[in-house]
């Protein structure tokens, strides 16, 4: 029997790092939603976004759209439910719901991707979680809170 937990609830703005970060899952892309593991499905990090943006820029990127215009609808706020499945000793399934959000406060990032090099960057990460796909990379989300100065600045990088 499973056990859920939820480690975030609320509104976030997103932040997708890292080329080829998320793999799509092909049997679970509807009309109302898009799924993604971040890096790979061995990872269990999974995405799921109900935002009609992204969801279109998803639909638009399997006919030969840019990788930087998925990421200018992906990396939108959202109001996203991050929960937890327990599974005995088992690395545990990470599910990251994404939903519409008309609020535009100042938000913490959400963030996302594959690090290449293992190294994350100093911030002021409240959680992470990290998941090795192979030798050379390695799939992560984290939470991380930035005043708006810091936040216009890695979004400009």
């Amino acid at each position: 029997m499973s056990k859920e937990n939820y480690l975030y609830r609320g509104n976030v703005q997103i932040y997708l790092q890292g080329e080829n970060a998320l793999t799509p899952v092909a049997s679970k892309n509807r009309g109302d939603q898009v799924a993604y593991f971040i890096g790979s499905k061995k990872s269990k990090l999974l995405i799921r976004d109900f935002r009609r943006a992204p969801i279109h820029a998803a639909n638009h990127a399997r006919a030969g759209l840019e990788g930087s215009e998925f990421a200018d609808a992906f990396n939108q706020p959202a109001y996203a439910e991050v929960s937890v499945s327990e599974r005995g000793n088992e690395p545990e399934k990470i599910e990251i719901n994404l939903r519409p959000t008309n609020t535009s406060d100042d938000f913490p990032v959400l963030w996302l991707g594959v690090l290449n090099d293992a190294m994350m960057p100093m911030l002021d990460i409240e959680w992470e979680i990290l998941r090795p796909i192979n030798s050379e990379k390695i799939a992560f989300t984290a939470m991380v809170r930035f005043d708006r100065k810091e936040t216009a600045a890695v979004n400009s990088k």
